[in-house]
């Protein structure tokens, strides 16, 4: 292990959850790792992060916690809403190192990713995006399978993330009754960018729920499960995205569909299928279906199953997991690309192009039209 210590940081929402457990975990036994701080504008989420991550110091505010903890602190993790990007970019504008939750940014403007690759090069800063799945070594074992052709020219690819039931966090009638702005929460703080409104708790503890913070499943599921198979296959802009749900089942306030659909179609192939919802469990495979094989993850690994007619001739194989994903092991890629300056494995690169087909996706829901990608502008529109 290096002799150099690398300082830690995390700012908000860190109490919500298990994510201050996950940085502790994440860091535990190594001696090069040294919390130094939190910040988070609710104070029980700021306690509960700083007992968890055993951090010195707590902040209010993160801007004063990277300015009284500068230069000290070398790697930061900002969770909060998803209009997280001013805190991204003050982190790499104070030299650090950004581990960010998912989605990278917001998902109104193209304008909020592009600006996060630039400042990463700009800074010479590595940065890892949340979708920790992504650490689970059977996609680099996919990828190497894939790279050497066997599936053939890529048809089609296809994911989900279903779920069921009363799921607190997308419920904007949750409320632990002791959020109180003005007493013990800074609202105005907690808000940051997004539209000046009255604290609602359904509001604080459901943001996911509301188009001023989030954009639901769309950029909460489907990071997890559209990241790897752009990682595969070697996937960048789209070319065309449509996006088809509705709040089919949930009347309780919210605003985000609890049934959210997303086809990405990509200029040479393949086309993506990716459903994800609120109100009903049943899932598909993931795969990734080429013209002469089909890759398809199931336990305990994946398995590649030649087509019948396929062109090129393909062979049964069956593909082992080495090593299980998990937040911890996301977390641990991310130091060592620290030290390393190799890219980590959900970097900000695939991190914009994820996100550039997600934001389309919640435009072409939300304007009822589908959206165009022209790589020239690195621009989308309505069709």
């Amino acid at each position: 292990m290096p002799s150099k210590i690398y300082r830690v940081a995390a700012i908000g929402r860190t109490g919500k959850g298990n994510f201050g457990h996950n940085l502790h975990l994440g860091f535990l036994g190594l001696e090069s790792v040294e919390f130094v701080a939190v910040a988070d504008p609710d104070p029980a989420g700021r306690e509960k992060a700083r007992r968890e991550t055993k951090a010195p110091a707590a902040y209010e505010d993160f801007r004063a916690m990277l300015e009284k903890e500068r230069p000290d602190i070398v790697a930061v993790c900002p969770r909060w809403t998803d209009c997280h990007l001013e805190m991204v970019l003050a982190c790499l504008e104070h030299g650090c190192h950004v581990y960010c939750e998912k989605p990278m940014t917001y998902w109104k403007s193209i304008e909020e990713p592009k600006a996060v690759v630039r400042a990463i090069a700009r800074h010479k800063r590595v940065m890892q995006v949340g979708t920790n799945g992504m650490s689970d070594s059977i996609y680099r074992q996919a990828r190497k399978a894939v790279r050497k052709g066997v599936l053939g020219r890529f048809m089609q690819g296809q994911a989900s993330d279903m779920r069921n039931g009363p799921i607190a966090c997308y419920s904007p009638l949750t409320n632990d009754g002791k959020a109180a702005p003005g007493k013990n929460l800074n609202w105005e703080m907690w808000l940051g960018p997004a539209p000046k409104r009255k604290f609602e708790p359904g509001r604080f503890f459901a943001f996911r729920s509301f188009w001023d913070y989030s954009g639901g499943t769309g950029t909460d599921f489907l990071p997890h499960i559209l990241t790897p198979l752009v990682y595969i296959m070697d996937l960048e802009f789209p070319r065309r995205v449509t996006a088809s749900g509705g709040l089919y089942w949930w009347k309780d306030g919210r605003e985000v569909p609890d049934i959210f659909t997303l086809l990405v179609e990509y200029p040479k192939g393949p086309s993506v299928y990716l459903p994800s919802g609120l109100a009903s469990d049943i899932n598909i495979p993931m795969q990734v279906k080429g013209q002469s094989a089909t890759l398809t993850f199931q336990p305990p690994g994946a398995l590649i199953e030649p087509q019948r007619h396929g062109e090129r001739k393909t062979q049964r194989e069956e593909i082992r997991r080495l090593k299980g994903g998990s937040a911890v092991e996301h977390l641990r890629d991310w130091l060592t690309c620290m030290r390393t300056r190799k890219k980590p494995i959900s970097n900000e690169v695939i991190g914009y192009h994820v996100m550039v087909a997600l934001q389309m996706g919640i435009h072409s829901y939300l304007e009822n039209k589908v959206m165009l990608f022209d790589p020239e502008k690195e621009e989308y529109r309505a069709g």
